[in-house]
């Protein structure tokens, strides 16, 4: 078993596995960073080309919706940028071993599991239709009656349009992501699975964690993700006694202002206070912000101190080591579960991250469509062909638009991921002569 120890290290217990899959390794070192999708989110064609791109900028997981059509879509997105890759060489920062990808389910009624609905018959003529520019997915639609003038793959639920309909016309259609409604043939095809739960629904949980008993065995990871609430720490600590003992790393995911990272940077104030909370008070785990991330939450994380890819000596609070004390808390520990430092363990990105790239989605496309989803990558064009040195081997294959990245739509794409992925990352992240 390889073991390294983290720099700057003052004990053994800061040692980091290098035999554990590279995602689990990101979280031992507070450099894990997750894309989502969206829980509803189901524009298969865009989500293949998200999970590329990010893939592509180091991202270790991806977070999609439970549908098989989605899941096999965000399969596809991490082929592509397998096949990229070795292209790419020096320029692609996906992780050996893949990024893992989550499904996501709730246990109850929660804005992530929903989608808008109205009926355009009741709009006056003269509404200037606020509900179009605002949302961010082009989901409105009042072309296309026949779909109740929502797209319903396009909606993610962030609600914006709820909030703007001068009429009160637009509402939420909630449901409930079952997982018996995901075949156990599918269970292979993903690696973690995240629960949206609230404070108070210590039954509605337990249902869920009981159902999901036949997921475990195939599952590397389980992500909890709870808004604030002023019981929302005893709350997460009777969830770990619930789900305890777990052979899977867990993580907490606070959840400060669901679906808005893209409104301003003021909106990652939400989860900066909830990820304090829970690293001050939580249950063992690892700790990650998410609901209203972007561009600035990074740089505000450190200025507080609650970032280090350094990993500092652990030292558990009052909870922590009671929980240790114990030998239930004993095997967590042992398996890397338990106890991150009071630092985050990564950061999750959605809406922001989503927005970046999106603009370049169709240019991206016309320049890849001839060469993914067929043999065209290893196949000469017209006769002309350059060699490109990948790792140690060279590669014959024709010149294509993105493989001068300066200038085109997958070397603006992947500029910008990249930024926000290695906000967090430092570059030895990526060099595979350190983790072998």
């Amino acid at each position: 078993m390889d073991i390294e120890i983290a720099p700057g290290s003052a004990s053994g217990s800061q040692r980091r596995d290098l035999s554990l899959p590279f995602p689990h390794r990101s979280l031992q070192m507070g450099q894990w960073v997750k894309l989502i999708c969206g829980a509803s989110y189901q524009d298969m064609p865009t989500i293949r080309r998200l999970v590329m791109i990010y893939a592509l900028a180091g991202v270790d997981c991806l977070d999609v919706a439970l549908d098989g059509a989605v899941v096999a879509a965000a399969r596809q997105g991490l082929e592509d940028a397998n096949r990229l890759a070795g292209y790419l060489g020096d320029r692609s920062h996906l992780i050996p071993g893949l990024p893992w990808l989550m499904v996501s389910l709730n246990d109850s009624e929660d804005p992530h599991f929903r989608k808008a609905h109205f009926d355009a018959a009741r709009c006056p003529a003269e509404c200037d239709r606020p509900c179009e520019p605002i949302c961010p997915t082009a989901a409105i639609q009042f072309q296309a009656p026949a779909q109740g003038n929502v797209a319903s793959d396009l909606c993610y639920g962030c609600g914006r349009c709820i909030a703007v309909c001068p009429i009160g016309n637009i509402e939420a259609q909630s449901y409930l992501a079952s997982p018996e409604a995901f075949s156990s043939e599918q269970l292979s095809h993903i690696d973690a699975v995240e629960i949206h739960t609230q404070t108070g629904h210590q039954a509605q949980f337990a249902q869920l964690w009981q159902r999901l008993q036949p997921w475990r065995p195939h599952l590397k990871l389980v992500s909890i993700s709870c808004p604030d609430h002023d019981q929302v720490v005893p709350y997460l600590w009777d969830l770990y006694h619930l789900m305890a003992p777990l052979e899977v790393p867990l993580i907490w995911q606070t959840d400060g202002r669901p679906m808005s990272g893209d409104l301003g940077k003021g909106t990652t104030h939400a989860t900066i206070h909830l990820t304090q909370k829970i690293l001050e008070a939580g249950p063992p785990g690892y700790v990650q912000p998410a609901g209203g991330t972007n561009g600035y939450t990074v740089d505000k994380l450190l200025n507080l101190g609650l970032t280090n890819p350094a990993l500092p000596v652990f030292q558990p609070n009052a909870h922590q080591s009671e929980a240790l004390s114990s030998p239930q808390g004993a095997r967590v520990a042992n398996l890397d579960l338990a106890l991150a430092p009071q630092t985050i363990a990564g950061i999750a990105y959605g809406s922001y991250a989503r927005s970046q790239v999106l603009p370049l989605l169709d240019a991206l496309d016309q320049e890849l469509q001839p060469w993914l989803g067929n043999d065209a990558l290893d196949q000469p064009l017209n006769g002309q062909s350059v060699s490109l040195q990948t790792g140690d081997r060279r590669s014959k294959l024709p010149i294509a638009p993105w493989q001068r990245l300066d200038g085109s739509a997958l070397g603006q794409g992947l500029a910008l991921a990249r930024q926000l992925v290695g906000s967090l990352k430092s570059h030895r992240h990526f060099l595979p002569t350190r983790y072998g």
